[in-house]
């Protein structure tokens, strides 16, 4: 998000149709949450409402960024219900085949809610109080395991990230619990690929898991104390520390370790 306290997305990429014009004298009371039942990104999403007569207002996804698809004054086709559309505030989130969502997916959800929470007067976040999932107010499966297995994590978040808030706290390290081993190699790979950003936004979208998963790309490219004639990816490694994964001078030479001569090397050949 670019401003959590105002509700500012990453990406606006407003609907054209699907969708409804100011919310009839309503005041926003909740917060309806759904799912993708895919892993949907901002402009996938967009997409399939073209033809799909729905839409939400956020998009939330699996790397943790969020897009604004209809601005919050405006009413947006999503509960199955037209008064709760009047009053509520749609997030979908995009999820993974068995139903769950990602941690950064989760957490980013989550702060969202709090900060809606907080920019409208809602209060704490409670489920079916002020927070709702979609299968209240229709019969639908959506939104999945944010309402089953992840349902107690998802409100906590919520509740921790409202009450960080109020402290003067929305932008503050994450308080999200480490994943699993299995999410951390996961998560690496996925930032190697590009998906998390470089930096400070990295170090949002992964919060708690910020340390493990560095640790864990580095491991996977080669970086550290390996002695070179390992099977290290020098053009890989001088890509990342062209995106700033390494840092500067000393920094860059820990980091690197061994293979630091070879990758600045490449980093030299890259730029010029």
């Amino acid at each position: 998000m670019r401003d959590w306290a105002r509700c500012e997305a990453d990406v606006v990429r407003l609907m054209n149709k699907h969708f409804t014009r100011g919310r009839g004298g309503a005041r926003i009371q909740h917060v309806v949450v759904h799912y993708n039942d895919a892993d949907g990104s901002v402009e996938d999403v967009w997409n399939w409402w073209q033809t799909r007569k729905a839409s939400a207002h956020y998009q939330v996804e699996s790397s943790g960024r969020v897009g604004q698809l209809v601005w919050d004054r405006d009413t947006a086709w999503h509960a199955g219900l037209w008064s709760e559309n009047l009053r509520s505030v749609g997030i979908e989130h995009a999820n993974r085949s068995d139903g769950t969502i990602s941690e950064a997916c989760l957490d980013n959800g989550a702060h969202l809610v709090a900060a809606l929470c907080r920019l409208y007067g809602l209060g704490r976040p409670q489920w079916n109080v002020n927070v709702f999932p979609h299968c209240h107010f229709a019969s639908t499966s959506c939104p999945g395991q944010i309402y089953g297995s992840q349902r107690d994590a998802y409100i906590s978040r919520a509740q921790l990230w409202y009450d960080r808030m109020g402290a003067g706290g929305a932008a503050s390290a994450n308080p999200a619990p480490n994943a699993p081993s299995s999410d951390i190699d996961s998560l690496a790979r996925e930032v190697i690929a590009g998906k998390y950003g470089n930096g400070d936004d990295r170090r949002r979208a992964l919060g708690a898991n910020y340390g493990r998963v560095q640790a864990r790309v580095n491991e996977i490219l080669g970086a550290g104390s390996k002695p070179r004639a390992q099977a290290v990816d020098v053009d890989a490694l001088a890509r990342a520390v062209i995106r700033g994964d390494y840092g500067n001078g000393e920094e860059r030479k820990r980091h690197l370790g061994a293979n630091y001569a070879a990758v600045q090397r490449r980093v030299n050949e890259l730029l010029s």
